[in-house]
């Protein structure tokens, strides 16, 4: 039992702070005994069971997978790609450099709404998502690439074999954890941005929609809100975990290299 519990005791720590936050986030909306303020853990748990006893539910979040998953793909390969080019290419790195920087400084509300004039509701996540990952995902793959040692590409020049031989031997080896330290910390705010982005936009079949349907009757669907909130962050650590656990595995196929 003791061998268990010093094995498992980073997962018991966190469940156990993960019980106390749920008890006292319930003991404090009974205090308050304000719904519409504070529902009840049990009220968002019973409206979560709800949403999931529903076909719909799982169409909304669907729509909402596809839009992360098809902005974020999007931006990691070209942040790898354009990111290798400019930790190459000083002078590509200088004219990526304002345009890197416009896409971190700009609001999330701000670049939606302005978007949104141009396309539409249902292809405005997508683009918004993008925004926020690629400045990230480029930045780590430059600094990866800057950090190679110039003797080693020098040496694989001598032996031959052009730039993808290299970028197989050298480059896929060495920015991979950088790659994904970018996964770990731009997928939770990939869904964040697209799920802001379908909520602004009223892209109808959505989280982002779900969410602004609940807010617009919060007299009657608080604990539904919180329900759509507790999902968004449901699908957030699912997915990095899982892309993690499919990257570790990819980084383990060169680890050889």
């Amino acid at each position: 039992m003791f061998d268990f519990l010093k094995k498992h005791r980073f997962f018991i720590i966190s469940l156990v702070a993960v019980i106390i936050i749920l008890a006292v986030w319930e003991v404090a909306a009974l205090i308050i005994a304000l719904p519409i303020v504070l529902p009840t853990f049990s009220s968002v748990f019973i409206a979560l069971l709800n949403l999931f006893a529903s076909g719909e539910t799982y169409l909304t979040i669907l729509f909402t997978l596809i839009r992360c998953l098809i902005g974020y793909l999007i931006a990691f390969i070209l942040g790898v790609i354009i990111g290798i080019s400019a930790g190459r290419v000083k002078e590509f790195a200088a004219f990526m450099a304002p345009i890197v920087t416009v896409m971190k400084s700009v609001p999330v509300v701000a670049v939606t709404l302005i978007i949104s004039v141009w396309i539409s509701s249902y292809v405005l996540p997508v683009i918004v998502g993008f925004i926020l990952v690629f400045p990230v995902i480029y930045t780590q793959i430059k600094t990866a690439t800057e950090n190679i040692d110039p003797t080693l590409i020098d040496v694989m020049k001598d032996m031959g074999g052009g730039f993808c031989k290299d970028f197989f031997r050298i480059y896929v080896p060495m920015i991979l954890p950088y790659g994904l330290a970018g996964i770990s910390a731009t997928f939770g705010m990939n869904v964040k941005a697209v799920i802001s982005a379908e909520l602004l936009a009223y892209a109808k079949g959505s989280i982002g929609y779900a969410i602004y349907y609940a807010k617009a009757d919060f007299l009657n669907e608080m604990p539904a809100l919180f329900a759509w909130a507790a999902i968004a962050i449901l699908l957030s650590a699912i997915f990095e975990f899982v892309l993690k656990i499919i990257f570790d595995k990819v980084c383990k196929r060169f680890s050889w290299l």
